[in-house]
């Protein structure tokens, strides 16, 4: 009975110790660090870029002759591409202020034919064209992760050529470089740190300009709306 007692005895000691053993071992293991999170997507910086798009304009020209008025409006229309660039600043809170300026390539035209209501058989034709346009916008935008959408306005000038003509007998050509005013809305996504993704509708006002045909004031307006897709890389 003593020898029983001895080896029950020394199994529970054996056990005891190495359930302590087991105990310093759960102490002794650190826990695994948390993982670091990613840090967030900055839009302070300077970006430069190219876009392209399309455009679609009004444009309207009256002029008197004889005593008659002459007015018409064209509907030009085309693509549109160049570059652009400009700064982000974080303002705090989402809140995100820039400033931008870019250039474009406008093919944006449009001819026809009218003739006054009251002398329907005195014709003429009008061509309205836009060779290029740029623009300086101010930015403001709320930034939600890596998209920021955005509204725009600021300073548009471009070059604007008019011309009409009575075939065979008189014509006049007006090229102007003209100034106005813009406005639009966009979104920016970074596909990347560096890579800045965009699509943007802007409209665009060159104002109303005039010049001498025929002994008489021709008036001229000329407005466009565009839609216009960039990409750009942030510095």
């Amino acid at each position: 009975m003593k020898i029983m007692y001895f080896i029950v005895a020394s199994a529970i000691a054996l056990c005891a110790a190495t359930a302590v053993k087991a105990a310093d071992a759960i102490q002794q293991q650190e826990p695994a660090p948390p993982e670091a999170a990613a840090p967030a997507f900055s839009w302070t910086g300077v970006y430069l870029g190219a876009q392209a798009g399309y455009g679609w304009a009004h444009s309207k020209g009256e002029f008197e002759d004889g005593g008659n008025i002459y007015s018409h409006k064209l509907r030009p229309s085309g693509w549109l591409g160049g570059l652009y660039g400009g700064y982000n600043f974080d303002a705090g809170n989402g809140f995100i202020l820039g400033a931008e300026a870019d250039m474009a390539y406008a093919g944006i035209k449009k001819d026809e034919s009218f003739s006054s209501v009251s002398v329907p058989a005195v014709g003429f034709t009008h061509e309205a064209r836009m060779r290029w346009e740029g623009a300086v916008r101010g930015r403001a935008g709320y930034a939600v992760d890596r998209f920021l959408p955005y509204l725009a306005g600021g300073f548009a000038f471009g070059k604007v050529e008019h011309d009409i003509a009575r075939p065979g007998m008189v014509s006049y050509e007006k090229k102007q470089t003209r100034t106005g005013w813009t406005a639009g809305a966009g979104v920016d996504y970074a596909a990347t740190d560096n890579l800045l993704l965009r699509v943007e509708y802007r409209y665009v006002d060159l104002g109303k300009e005039s010049f001498d045909f025929l002994d008489s004031g021709f008036e001229t307006k000329f407005k466009s709306h565009e839609i216009r897709f960039g990409v750009a890389y942030k510095f």
